[in-house]
């Protein structure tokens, strides 16, 4: 492994160039979920042009396991933005009704037959990279905000790239690429797959169902998540192993009312903005659980249609969690008692609908020590942490458990990168030199699960 370790470390810091120039491509175009077009084809036609097969449209999201259907307006919408802003049309084409996943493989066909003990087929090992923007945060313009001062701030009022996605799209491609230049001498050691995924509408925690239907991570052996900064502030630093991630639900609630003049016959009214906001609050009350950690949120509202009229319409969107999806379904149970409390207290009616759901999970032990074997032997790392308690939630938790329900093994990993402002903010951005020391790990860790005779 030493002398293809020196090999990988070379090539991911000759990447290095490559790697900004994409991530601030990406993060000039943000597209939040289910309008990931441009950034799919991108990673398409990089797989592509690597030497992966790739899947992508129906034959990598299955429609019927997403939790809700875009709009289709929207959907032509941003296709017609994506294709204005390069998307080349037959990735486009392929990717009907916001079905924005893929993944590609790489085939290691290994040392002829007979010249091993074991000609047995290899692992298929697999990494996931979420690709969407945030929706609803405009990026802040201030010439001390890097991307603005630098000229890739996002082209966008209504979302940008306030999380990190677009350097893990960015250090996916940097990954198929590194692999690929070394493929004719992997394939002298190594037999197996690699396989990595791009998965659109991680921030609504609707993307990983669909793909994990439509075969994702079917016969997986092992499965790499991963995720910039976050508990791993500082660059240099990684967590090895992400646990307690939390089980969530997204729902979104509808209150009906009855509409009247607010000055002159008031009492005729059935105020369905009240409603919501008595709910809101209530909602905000709920006891929180005593056997784990348990969350509410209300994040968006509205209503009302002027300042002298009783409104008849009001409506908000939220969130529970919880560290087990037990505690997630009391929250869930009480949120739905609430909304109807507060409706039937102000003569409304209320309609709670759930959006999306993600369970719980936590990194495989074993699979972690690998990573902190791994990361200790690589080097250049300042801090490693063998785990971290995340308490908040992601849909690769969908993939983590298919995995580990099928046998195979799964860990999130935390690659360590400064940055000025917290996630999901205005003026979030990250340590672009982190994104080799991304690239090289991944590799790194690629070799050494093929290399693992378990597999």
């Amino acid at each position: 492994m030493d002398e293809i370790g020196r090999r990988l470390h070379e090539l991911a810091q000759e990447e290095k160039a490559w790697l900004v120039r994409v991530r601030r491509d990406l993060h000039r175009h943000p597209e939040p979920a289910w309008a990931e077009y441009r950034t799919a084809a991108l990673c398409a036609q990089t797989l592509e042009e690597c030497g992966f097969a790739v899947r992508l449209g129906r034959d990598a999201l299955l429609p019927q396991a997403r939790p809700r259907r875009p709009d289709p307006r929207t959907v032509r919408r941003e296709q017609a933005r994506a294709a204005a802003q390069g998307a080349a049309a037959r990735w486009l084409e392929r990717m009907p009704d916001g079905l924005t996943g893929l993944w590609g493989d790489l085939e290691l066909a290994g040392p002829p037959a007979g010249e091993t003990a074991d000609d047995e087929p290899g692992p298929l090992i697999v990494f996931r990279f979420d690709m969407d923007a945030n929706a609803g945060i405009c990026e802040c313009r201030e010439p001390d905000h890097v991307p603005a001062a630098e000229g890739f701030a996002s082209c966008r009022d209504d979302a940008m790239h306030a999380c990190g996605h677009d350097g893990h799209v960015a250090i996916g491609l940097g990954l198929a690429r590194l692999l690929a230049a070394l493929r004719p001498e992997l394939e002298t050691r190594f037999r197996g797959r690699i396989r990595l995924v791009f998965q659109p509408a991680e921030e609504e925690g609707e993307g990983a169902p669909g793909m994990v239907a439509a075969g994702a991570v079917d016969g997986a052996s092992r499965l790499f998540g991963l995720h910039l900064s976050m508990q791993a502030g500082v660059s240099g630093s990684l967590v090895c192993g992400t646990t307690h991630f939390l089980a969530t639900t997204n729902f979104e609630v509808f209150f009906d009312g009855r509409a009247a003049h607010a000055g002159l016959a008031p009492q005729e009214g059935r105020n369905a903005l009240l409603a919501a906001c008595t709910a809101c609050t209530a909602l905000l009350g709920i006891a929180r659980h005593g056997e784990g950690a348990s969350r509410i949120n209300v994040g968006e509202m509205r209503g009302g249609e002027a300042p002298n009229a009783i409104p008849a319409h009001a409506w908000f969107r939220g969130e529970t969690r919880g560290e087990t999806s037990d505690i997630n379904g009391f929250m869930m149970a009480e949120a739905r008692r609430m909304v109807q409390g507060a409706a039937r207290m102000h003569g409304c009616t209320a309609r709670l609908l759930c959006q999306s759901y993600c369970p719980g999970a936590s990194s495989h032990p074993e699979l972690t020590a690998l990573v902190e074997r791994v990361a200790e032997e690589m080097g250049g790392f300042t801090h490693i942490m063998p785990r971290a308690e995340f308490r908040a939630s992601e849909d690769c938790c969908w993939f983590m458990n298919k995995v580990e329900e099928d046998g195979g093994q799964a860990v999130y990993l935390q690659l360590g990168a400064d940055r000025p402002s917290g996630h999901h903010t205005p003026r979030f951005t990250f340590d672009e030199n982190v994104l080799p020391r991304g690239v090289e790990l991944l590799a790194r860790l690629a070799l050494a699960t093929l290399a693992r005779r378990d597999g």
